[in-house]
């Protein structure tokens, strides 16, 4: 409960800046220590649909600070977003059996948390600058701060965030395949699948920034496709196993 009274508190001082900072630290230290409380235990980690959006919604806050993103729209989402998983992790908890610990494993889920959490907030910013774009465009703006030099920035920060995520996805990847058993069956197969096909949309994104300068509509629409496989595959595989089998 301090954890969503700190979000909704930083939504209620959005527009200001420097408070509504201050309240996203808090709330991220808080949800620190909820991440602690409902993912470990003494025998293992506990892992499912709603853990694995609390953990990427506790990174991608931590993110967002990290890269001072000044990002209106993207700050609020990030805290609707922490609302709505702490609303569901506490009306309708899910009870799942802990998952002994094992140190290849570890590293492959920490590199997989660390790939979705920067690869989702990289689509969030996508969606604000095309929000931006599109106001630019009818000469709307929508706030000061919001100049061609500000979008450029942000921009750049962007392809940063993709960059480092589609590393860690290729780490998550390989050490799936050397660590993980069975990370190539049939149970887990559409995840390896639309993570791939997420992995090669990202990879071609980087290349046509790297060599054709791709940004705007094009860098947007390409990241935010890729990101849907990718959370399909991530979140998609667990909600399947918490509600369906």
């Amino acid at each position: 409960m301090a954890t969503l009274l700190a979000h909704l508190l930083a939504i209620i001082s959005i527009k200001h800046f420097k408070t509504s900072q201050i309240l996203l630290i808090l709330a991220s230290a808080l949800q620190t220590i909820l991440c602690g409380q409902v993912i470990l235990s003494d025998t293992g980690w506990i892992f499912n649909a709603q853990n694995a959006c609390l953990v990427v919604s506790w990174l991608s806050n931590i993110i967002v600070l990290i890269s001072g993103f000044r990002l209106l729209v993207l700050r609020l989402l990030i805290h609707l977003i922490a609302i709505t998983v702490l609303c569901w992790i506490y009306y309708l908890p899910i009870t799942s059996i802990a998952h002994p610990y094992e140190w290849a494993l570890d590293i492959h889920i920490l590199f997989s948390i660390v790939a979705y959490s920067l690869l989702f907030v990289s689509s969030i910013v996508a969606v604000d600058l095309g929000y931006q774009i599109h106001k630019m465009k009818k000469n709307v703006f929508i706030s000061q701060s919001m100049t061609i030099n500000s979008l450029l920035k942000n921009e750049e920060k962007l392809f940063k965030l993709i960059l480092f995520g589609w590393l860690f996805l290729t780490g998550a990847l390989l050490t799936g395949i050397m660590f993980v058993n069975g990370f190539l069956a049939q149970g887990i197969g559409h995840k390896v699948l639309f993570s791939f096909l997420a992995w090669v949309l990202f990879a071609i994104l980087i290349v046509g920034r790297l060599t054709k300068g791709w940004r705007g509509k094009t860098a947007i629409r390409l990241n935010l496709i890729a990101m849907s496989l990718l959370m399909l595959g991530f979140i998609g595989s667990y909600i399947v196993l918490d509600y369906l089998i």
